[in-house]
């Protein structure tokens, strides 16, 4: 199989590539998602974040998160963004907060972020290793795009309604099957799809109750 992907032209050798690790939390290790995403980001924005498509779909999101969880005051104090990558939907999601924190597993993703965004606080690591989880509240958290590359997603979700006053997820059709199952625990307050030429995404999301603990 490898021998093959070396006779594929780049562009189409790149695009399988973000096709498995998109998922790969759902079947590997935590080390080996780790060295999947670190190679996918040896070049830079490899999601195609600048594209048209994905420009939309932050400014979709930011048009959800506003008019659902933020409200006339346009602004919440702070937000999480787990999964931020290179900072692409980061510069979106700011504008929506006075305190912006980025997550992230990549360290070559966060430095590109920090160029991109400033006045955020780029943080590395794991979600489930940070110091300040679960006490530390947020009013919202986001997870985009991202949920498919946790091991346990149902524990992503758990740690999400501990850490955020609100919550929300968005996700494309192709991954429904992967993240619908555990959403099904949560007692969702919205959720809303969006599209963009052939592809569909969905929005949902949900306020925590008894300290954040819904789930």
């Amino acid at each position: 199989m490898i021998g093959l992907m070396k006779l594929l032209p780049a562009a189409i050798r790149q695009a399988l590539r973000r096709a498995r690790t998109r998922y790969a939390g759902l079947r590997r290790s935590r080390a080996e998602v780790l060295r999947g995403f670190e190679r996918l980001y040896d070049t830079p924005d490899p999601w195609k974040m600048a594209s048209e498509k994905e420009q939309f779909r932050f400014a979709r999101t930011n048009e959800i998160l506003a008019r659902e969880l933020i409200g006339p005051a346009g602004q919440v104090d702070t937000l999480l963004e787990i999964g931020c990558g290179e900072g692409h939907q980061s510069e979106y999601l700011s504008k929506l907060c006075r305190h912006l924190t980025g997550l992230d597993i990549i360290a070559s993703a966060i430095e590109r972020a920090r160029v991109r965004v400033a006045g955020v606080d780029w943080v590395l690591g794991n979600l489930e290793d940070q110091p300040w989880v679960p006490g530390r509240k947020f009013d919202i958290v986001t997870a985009c795009e991202v949920l498919y590359a946790f091991a346990d997603i149902p524990k992503t979700l758990q740690l999400m309604s501990q850490l955020g006053t609100a919550c929300l997820v968005t996700y494309f059709a192709g991954a429904a099957h992967a993240v619908e199952g555990p959403l099904r625990a949560i007692s969702l307050e919205g959720r809303e799809s969006f599209v963009f030429e052939d592809v569909t995404w969905t929005a949902v999301w949900w306020r925590s109750k008894s300290g954040g603990r819904d789930v």
